[in-house]
C-alpha cells in the first residue's frame, strides 16, 4: 500500500506540475492586456507609457516568465498564493471565504446523484423493459442532454415568477446560518446532482444487469432469500465498482459545471470568482483557482482508487 501511495503521489505531483505550466503559459499568451481590464479602454489610453511600465513592474508582470513562475510556486509553498492585482485581496483569503460554499455544492451534488441515480438504476435493472424502466431511461437521457447552466436559469426564473423567491446573494457559511446557507447551495447542488444522477442511473442499471445473471445471484435466489437481500448483499456490492469509478470521473464535471451553475444562480462561490477573474484578466486568481481544482480532482481519483479495496476485499494494492 505504501509503494502504491508513493507512486500515486509522484504521478499526482507530475500531473499538477504539468497543469501549472500549461495554465501559466496559456494565461500569458492569450490576447488582451490586464491594464485595459483594470482601467478600461479610455483610462488605458490616458496612461503614459512610463506609467504603464511602472504599473506592470509593480504587478510583477514585466519580469521574465521563468521568474514569474518561480514566484508563483514560492507563493504556493508559503500558502499565501499571492494577491489579486485587480482587487488587491489575498487569494488564500478568497479561497477560505468562498471555498466552503463551493465544497458544499460539490458534496451535496454527489449525494443527490447517488440518492436519485442508484435507486432508479436498481429498479430499472430488476424490471427491464417495464414502464418504470422506460420512464427512467427517458428521464436519464433528458437530464444528460440538458445543459446545467440552462436548467439552472430555468429554476431561478421559475422560483422568481411563480413564488417571488430570490436566493441570498451574499456568502453565508453553514455554521453562521444553516437555513440561509441551504437556500444558497441547494439550487446549484440540485442541478449538478440531477445531471450526475442520470449517469449514475444508467451505469448502475448496466452493471446490475450483468451481475444478476451470474451464478451466485441465481444461487442466492434458489436458497429462498428475499429479493431485497439478494440485491443489497450479493448483487449491488459487485456492481458498485464501475459506478464509484464513474462518480470519481464525474467530479471533474462537477468542478467544471459549478463555474457555469454558480454564475447562473449568482452564488458567490469559487466558480463565480473564477468567471469574474477571467473577465478581469486577473491571472493570479485564475491560475490559483484552476490549480486548486486540479488538486481536488487528483485527490478524488486517488480516494476512488483506494475505495476499491474497501468495496471488494479481493483487491490489494502493492
Amino acid at each position: 500500500m505504501r509503494k502504491y501511495l508513493l507512486r500515486r503521489a509522484l504521478f499526482g505531483l507530475s500531473t499538477l506540475l504539468g497543469v501549472s505550466l500549461i495554465v501559466f503559459v496559456v494565461l500569458r499568451i492569450l490576447p488582451g492586456d490586464p491594464l485595459v481590464a483594470m482601467f478600461g479602454i479610455e483610462g488605458f489610453a490616458k496612461l503614459a507609457p512610463a506609467d504603464r511600465a511602472h504599473i506592470m513592474e509593480d504587478l510583477g508582470l514585466s519580469d521574465p516568465l521563468p521568474l514569474q513562475y518561480v514566484r508563483w510556486m514560492r507563493d504556493i509553498a508559503s500558502g499565501s498564493l499571492g494577491r489579486s492585482f485587480f482587487r488587491g485581496d489575498k487569494v488564500s483569503e478568497l479561497i477560505l471565504h468562498r471555498g466552503p460554499i463551493s465544497a458544499e455544492i460539490g458534496l451535496m451534488s454527489v449525494l443527490i446523484s447517488w440518492l436519485i441515480g442508484l435507486p432508479i438504476g436498481i429498479v430499472s435493472a430488476f424490471r427491464p423493459n417495464s414502464l418504470s424502466d422506460n420512464v427512467a431511461r427517458t428521464m436519464s437521457v433528458l437530464f444528460l442532454a440538458i445543459p446545467g447552466f440552462w436548467l439552472g436559469m430555468l429554476i431561478v426564473l421559475a422560483a422568481l415568477f411563480w413564488f417571488n423567491y430570490k436566493a441570498p446573494l451574499v456568502v453565508v457559511q453553514l455554521w453562521q446560518d444553516p437555513w440561509t446557507n441551504l437556500q444558497l447551495v441547494i439550487g446549484p447542488a440540485l442541478v449538478l446532482g440531477l445531471g450526475q444522477g442520470a449517469y449514475i442511473a444508467r451505469m448502475s442499471r448496466s452493471c446490475l444487469l450483468e451481475v444478476i445473471r451470474e451464478d451466485y445471484v441465481r444461487t442466492a435466489r434458489a436458497k429462498g432469500l428475499q429479493e431485497a437481500l439478494v440485491v443489497m448483499r450479493h448483487a449491488l456490492p459487485n456492481a458498485l465498482l464501475p459506478v464509484v469509478t464513474l462518480s470519481g470521473i464525474l467530479m471533474g464535471f462537477v468542478l467544471g459545471g459549478s463555474v457555469a451553475v454558480e454564475q447562473a444562480f449568482g452564488v458567490p462561490g469559487l466558480g463565480r470568482s473564477l468567471v469574474v477573474a477571467v473577465i478581469e484578466r486577473d491571472t493570479i486568481v485564475v491560475q490559483n483557482l484552476v490549480l486548486l481544482y486540479s488538486v481536488i480532482f487528483v485527490f478524488v481519483n486517488v480516494a476512488v482508487d483506494l475505495s476499491y479495496a474497501w468495496l471488494d476485499p479481493r483487491i490489494h494494492y502493492r
